[in-house]
């Protein structure tokens, strides 16, 4: 049985974790399945960062016999257990990202937020002022809260209920979702932005969120004709050559098939 999990610096000052983070020179190893899941928006920000960064891995038995059946073994090798994982983690789930300073020290984060808010920032994606970085989020939040809906309410409900969810997802929690968003971002000029005109953590999380979107409701909610400012967003991200390299990259296709062959719908 092996763990990814690595032991964190516990000697330090949080004066002297924080001057370690602001460094501009660190490592970064982020913890997690191998597929899309909940980081789906945080590798998009990696992959169009200028950090250093590596994926490593955790896995279940079902995850690994995907794995094998896709021929993907080679592209994910030392995978660790998460049973091995799961104790160590600081609360019992991931993501966890690793930072790595210069000195050797190891800082460990935990929680998804936590984590994009603290890349968001070395990236300059929260806006240029105080009010523009609380109204990303803002945005950012109830986009979150629009996938953690769909975890709680579809792929946690017992399966004899699953369509029935799937139906209250599609009909009433994403349309709603949808009308406040694209409100909001027409009220920006419809612009590709939630914030101004640049790129923001708000613009990835409902960006890299609009083909797992339309792949379960078809354009029945969202679509160009529909909700011309929310595809404004996902267009403005698809055309960035770095993301567009990131969706073209091995990597993202194997985190691609791996999700789509453990969906239930």
């Amino acid at each position: 049985m092996t763990t990814n999990t690595i032991p964190a610096t516990k000697n330090l000052s949080t004066l002297a974790l924080a001057e370690a983070l602001s460094a501009k020179d660190n490592k970064y190893q982020l913890l997690y399945f191998p597929f899309h899941g909940a980081v789906t928006c945080l590798r998009a920000m990696f992959s169009m960062s200028n950090l250093d960064f590596e994926s490593v891995y955790s896995t279940v038995n079902y995850v690994d016999d995907v794995i094998a059946k896709k021929g993907f073994e080679s592209m994910f090798p030392n995978r660790s257990e998460w049973t091995a994982d799961k104790p160590l983690a600081p609360f019992g789930h991931l993501p966890i990202l690793y930072i790595e300073t210069k000195s050797k020290e190891i800082i460990e984060l935990a929680e998804l937020s936590t984590i994009e808010f603290f890349i968001a920032e070395k990236m300059n994606l929260l806006g240029d002022n105080e009010m523009e970085k609380q109204l990303v989020s803002m945005y950012r939040s109830n986009t979150q809260a629009l996938f953690d809906k769909l975890v709680t309410t579809v792929l946690r409900a017992p399966k004899e209920h699953a369509a029935q969810m799937m139906e209250i997802f599609i009909t009433t929690i994403l349309p709603e979702w949808a009308s406040y968003h694209e409100r909001i971002l027409q009220a920006n000029g419809a612009n590709g932005h939630y914030v101004g005109n640049n790129l923001t953590l708000a613009d990835f999380k409902t960006g890299t969120m609009i083909d797992n979107l339309v792949s379960i409701s078809g354009e029945l909610v969202i679509s160009r004709e529909k909700t011309p400012a929310i595809f404004a967003v996902y267009d403005n991200l698809e055309k960035n050559p770095k993301y567009a390299k990131w969706k073209a990259s091995e990597e993202w296709k194997a985190y691609d098939s791996i999700s789509k062959a453990l969906a239930p719908f």
